[in-house]
């Protein structure tokens, strides 16, 4: 990735994200509806990968409210939750300490439920429980968990190029926020869902002239909803040598074959 790493747009990417969020579109729709050269974003690899870590911010709140079934979550007016997020709800218990010294190390912890972001409402999000353990409760804690995410991530047919996924894979791995697992390509929910992990992200390549494009959907494997959809034109740069040189070893491995 070093290659990669050196051949940044700081703040391009990510400055169009978040203006697309300000004018009011859905979290994470990046255009969406486009796929072609002409409407997509431009941005390199590692633009694409601090785009996915925004999805999943270290971040804590409460439940403030119950009804029927639905949970209300103030988590602050700077988090805004991007619907399909699952979130942990848990209670603080009894306080603990160094078994020797006695200074205290933090509180233990009942889980007491999962549930999954379903709309911001300002101030608070609005979320509905997809799993629990136990009663959900006004002051409850509410966290996107602070270990690594589970992600799965395929192309979605054997046509496109892995090389500009597993590049993708090395950038979100080298964010320390993810723990990846890579799946076949055509890979669905449920085979993601069965590999143990909670979001699947399915990359569709192209070559246009000379350039390469990626459009990435990103989805919840538990309920199918659906995070992110994006489109990027791989942006002219160093980069462009490194995707040059995968290119060229992918076509002699082809004349191998034939």
């Amino acid at each position: 990735m070093n290659a990669v790493q050196n051949s940044r747009m700081p703040g391009l990417f990510l400055s169009l994200f978040f203006s697309f969020l300000l004018i009011g579109l859905d979290f994470g729709l990046l255009n969406a509806q486009s796929e072609t050269a002409e409407n997509a974003i431009e941005g390199n690899i590692d633009d694409i990968a601090r785009a996915i870590l925004t999805y999943f911010p270290k971040v804590v709140g409460e439940v403030v409210a119950i009804e029927a079934n639905r949970v209300e979550v103030a988590f602050g007016k700077e988090h805004q939750i991007a619907p399909g997020i699952l979130l942990t709800v848990f209670r603080e218990g009894e306080a603990f300490g160094h078994p020797v010294t006695g200074v205290p190390l933090g509180k233990f912890e009942d889980r007491i439920a999962t549930l999954e972001a379903l709309r911001f409402d300002p101030p608070n999000l609005i979320a509905i429980p997809i799993e629990t353990t136990g009663e959900i409760m006004e002051g409850d804690g509410v966290r996107i968990p602070a270990t690594r995410i589970p992600l799965t991530v395929s192309v979605s047919s054997e046509s496109d190029h892995v090389f500009l996924m597993n590049e993708l894979v090395s950038a979100l791995s080298d964010t320390g926020r993810f723990q990846i697992k890579t799946l076949s390509p055509g890979a669905d929910l449920k085979t993601a869902l069965q590999s143990g992990t909670d979001y699947h992200a399915q990359i569709s390549t192209a070559r246009i002239d000379d350039r390469f494009s990626i459009h990435l959907k990103i989805q919840n494997t538990r309920t199918g909803k659906d995070l992110a959809s994006l489109d990027v034109l791989i942006n002219q740069s160093e980069e462009s040598d490194l995707i040059l040189e995968h290119l060229q070893f992918q076509l002699f491995e082809q004349r191998q074959k034939n």
